[in-house]
């Protein structure tokens, strides 16, 4: 029922305690909040929870108390009156407040279950009743802080409007006062929240990039950072400095395949103040061409995430593989972790994937044919978005590179989504079939490279060979600004067999759902969220020249001996 007018104002909301909360306001924000509760990728902490639920019942407030208006000003237009009798008035005061409650305790129990069957799915703990609590209580608090923001908005508006309206109609000053606190508002929310907040965010993400890795730098000429090297070891970042000293020995690669085996190398420039995106790619192949690099087997081209991150599975199967004849090239372009720059800057991890790959490719292409390293390529998240940008299209990627391993790519990454566009009829979105798998396989576990997600064989898996690595519970995979009104294939389709099938879209709460996942997307163990690990090295032994069905088990024995695994 739509709330009744003040008699007393034309101004709505006028005159009214400050306690007054509109009914129907109180409708839709009840019915957001609940499905802010409502399951999504991954089971969300106390606080991401109370953060989404605050939000989402404050939208769904703004929008009753919108509707509400329309509402009432249409009835005012047509002259409709609706009156009911004092009984059923009565029934109505006595029997709405009752259903309403019972139907929030049902929802909110209903959900509460759904979100612990979420995290029995990706093998993680369910909020306990104590961080329940504290979920709605801080759902509660940032609810009415919205709610304080908004009314005192609308309280400037209309003494602005008043002020104005000594000297102009009132219907003119009205407009003006609402244009007036509309750009206010919008430049105090762009110019000083959000951009104050992301140079705040920047300065500590800038500390962390410098603060001490507690290593001492690599006394290997084959590492940047080393005996000989042109990058300074205090240059490289807390991430650089992490990968170049996390390179297995020979004897732990010859440990683990019984082979003889070399010291590979891994050579890494920092982004400093003084220097463009072009300015590190060029120190890379400095780098290069110093521990003649392109002398080894396997040159392997990474993108790195926003922080400068390289995953150490990734990198460490490349090596194994090779049995230490590899070479690994990378390099830092940002600060900032992968989610918050895949909300804020999407350009310049594109710039660092085409940079760097492009002055790769221009020095490996002037060897002669017969004796040229094997050249391929990879990334993960964020270096995924990046590294596929230096190509125009999959033709050109299979043509300039020799393969690759994307793990958990962006659903907007132009590559990885024109693939999954034109995928085969029938395949789903989470782990689509391009050309029957000729060159190009999808998997959502390692034991997927072989057949598709209904259990068919592949045919003929030809070279180059490139691998997308992407779990059904990966929220970096599937977050998209779309998602606030557009249904994804991914959720009409089959679920995942590590997502809750009880998850289903949600206009506007599936987006921000999605986006509080992202942050959690590493608490799950390997095989869930967006945390990939050993079913990364059949991927890379494939694109390398073995078989998906090769037994890799003596080689993840020893890179679990190994690896530097995410924190």
């Amino acid at each position: 029922m739509p709330d009744a007018p003040d008699p007393r104002t034309h101004h709505p909301g006028a005159g009214r305690a400050w306690w007054h909360v509109s009914r129907t306001g109180l409708f839709f924000g009840a019915a957001y909040f609940l499905t802010s509760m409502a399951p999504s990728l991954l089971p969300r902490t106390w606080y991401y929870q109370g953060l989404i639920s605050g939000l989402c019942a404050s939208v769904g407030y703004a929008l009753g108390v919108f509707v509400s208006w329309v509402v009432r000003r249409v009835a005012r237009l047509i002259d409709l009156h609706v009156t009911v009798s004092g009984e059923a008035r009565h029934w109505l005061l006595v029997a709405a407040p009752v259903f309403g409650a019972v139907a929030v305790l049902g929802l909110t129990v209903a959900n509460v279950r759904s979100q612990a069957r979420t995290a029995a799915f990706v093998q993680l703990t369910p909020l306990d009743p104590f961080d329940q609590v504290m979920a709605l209580a801080l759902a509660a608090l940032v609810a009415v802080l919205f709610l304080a923001v908004a009314r005192g908005l609308r309280g400037a508006t209309r003494q602005l409007a008043e002020a104005a309206g000594h000297v102009l109609p009132k219907t003119i000053a009205t407009l003006m006062a609402v244009v007036v606190v509309a750009l206010a508002t919008a430049w105090v929310t762009d110019s000083v929240l959000f951009h104050r907040g992301m140079q705040a965010f920047a300065g500590i993400a800038a500390q962390v990039n410098i603060a001490p890795t507690g290593r001492a730098a690599p006394t290997s000429p084959l590492r940047s950072g080393g005996p000989g090297s042109l990058e300074a070891w205090d240059s490289l970042g807390y991430q650089g400095q992490m990968f170049v000293t996390s390179a297995p020995t020979s004897t732990q690669i010859s440990a683990a395949t019984d082979r003889g085996a070399i010291e590979p190398i891994r050579v890494y420039a920092g982004r400093t103040p003084e220097r463009t995106v072009a300015d590190v790619a060029d120190a890379v192949v400095a780098e290069l061409m110093r521990t003649k690099a392109f002398n080894r087997r396997v040159l392997a081209v990474f993108t790195t995430t926003g922080t400068g991150w390289v995953d150490d599975w990734s990198a460490q199967s490349v090596e194994y593989l090779s049995d230490g004849d590899s070479a690994i090239a990378a390099m830092q372009y940002s600060y900032l972790p992968s989610a918050m720059s895949m909300m804020t800057d999407r350009d310049t991890p594109r710039e660092a994937g085409r940079a760097l790959f492009d002055k790769v490719y221009a020095v490996w292409r002037t060897l002669p044919a017969d004796d040229r390293p094997k050249l391929v390529v990879g990334g993960e998240s964020l270096g995924a978005y990046g590294g596929q940008a230096a190509f125009t299209d999959a033709d050109d990627m299979l043509a300039r590179a020799q393969g690759g391993v994307w793990v958990g790519t962006p659903s907007f990454t132009d590559i990885a989504a024109s693939l999954t566009a034109r995928r085969n009829e029938g395949s789903p979105e989470i782990v689509p079939v391009v050309d029957e798998g000729l060159h190009i396989r999808f998997a959502a576990s390692g034991d997927q490279l072989s057949h598709d997600s209904y259990g068919r064989d592949y045919g003929p898996w030809d070279f180059p060979r490139f691998v997308y690595a992407q779990h059904a519970s990966d929220p970096v995979v599937w977050w998209n600004p779309a998602l606030l009104g557009a249904e994804p294939d991914w959720l009409r389709e089959r679920r995942g067999d590590d997502v809750n099938p009880d998850v289903t879209w949600i206009p506007f709460v599936t987006f921000w759902q999605l986006t509080t996942d992202m942050a959690v997307g590493h608490d799950p163990p390997d095989g869930y969220g967006h945390r990939y690990g050993p079913e990364l090295v059949p991927a890379w032994g494939s694109v390398l020249g073995g078989s998906p069905t090769d037994d890799y088990s003596k080689l993840v024995a020893g890179m679990e001996e190994t690896v530097t695994r995410v924190d």
